[in-house]
């Protein structure tokens, strides 16, 4: 089973929004660099590389418009062993290449809508330091136009196992796992226009990501106190709020997933 390595957030701020995830969940720097025509601040949380990139304002890449104009979770990225044979894979499967001829990674856009990347195996170490605690993502959740389509590429292609599919008010929401986090495919009615539907943007995108806290209530006190708006209806768990630097993230309680 090929497994997410990376999570890439496309913000407004790299240095308030990281150390924002630093300070309140304990991700730590692990570089940051120039690459082309953005900034990216790296970071992990000891399982997954947690990229925050700003784009210069006067870019016109393909790159930076691929998962929208505004701040947004750009991509995510699955660790193969052949990146050759895994791009020859997805055209095969008419997935569109939004990365530049001859550039790895590889950007794609995925069967539902939203941009996905192939990585070679190793290309991050995420291992955390020893001693200090850090709050892990455990679940990523997009918003697709074909749950079963999107659903059927990640399993047929990087063997993503399925866990559960279940109505969720105006959504089914497909479950599956990589064996590290849950994976979560969310197809929202045609006429539905609730809060949660439309808080990431109105067509395919990367919804949100979600943290593992041992207390939820006091997690979400302290987002409060940072700004933070709680986007999720009152009493609501888990608990979704837009994070400094414009994207959505989300509070869970420890032990919500099981991979």
């Amino acid at each position: 089973m090929n497994r997410i390595v990376h999570i890439s957030l496309k913000v407004d701020d790299v240095d308030r929004t990281g150390d924002f995830y630093q300070d309140l969940f304990g991700f730590q720097d692990a570089e940051t660099r120039r690459t082309r025509d953005h900034l990216s601040r790296h970071m992990t949380d000891g399982k997954i590389d947690f990229a925050l990139m700003k784009y210069d304002a006067d870019t016109q890449s393909k790159e930076s418009r691929a998962a929208g104009e505004g701040p947004c979770i750009h991509h995510f990225a699955i660790e193969v062993d052949d990146i050759e044979r895994a791009t020859r894979e997805i055209r095969a499967r008419n997935c569109e290449i939004v990365s530049d001829p001859g550039v790895i990674p590889v950007k794609f856009r995925a069967p539902g809508g939203t941009v996905a990347e192939l990585v070679p195996t190793g290309r991050y170490r995420n291992d955390a330091p020893a001693g200090r605690k850090i709050h892990r993502i455990v679940h990523l959740s997009l918003k697709v136009d074909d749950v079963a389509r999107a659903g059927d590429f990640y399993r047929d292609v990087f063997g993503f196992r399925d866990v559960e599919t279940r109505g969720m008010g105006d959504h089914v929401s497909r479950h599956m796992t990589d064996g590290q986090i849950d994976f979560s495919i969310m197809q929202f009615d045609a006429g539905a226009r609730s809060r949660s539907s439309r808080i990431a943007g109105e067509g395919p995108c990367i919804h949100h990501f979600a943290i593992e806290v041992d207390d939820v209530e006091k997690a979400t006190r302290e987002i409060a106190a940072r700004g933070c708006e709680v986007v999720s209806d009152p009493g609501v768990v888990p608990v979704k709020f837009r994070a400094p630097g414009g994207t959505i993230a989300e509070l869970v309680p420890t032990g919500q997933y099981t991979q």
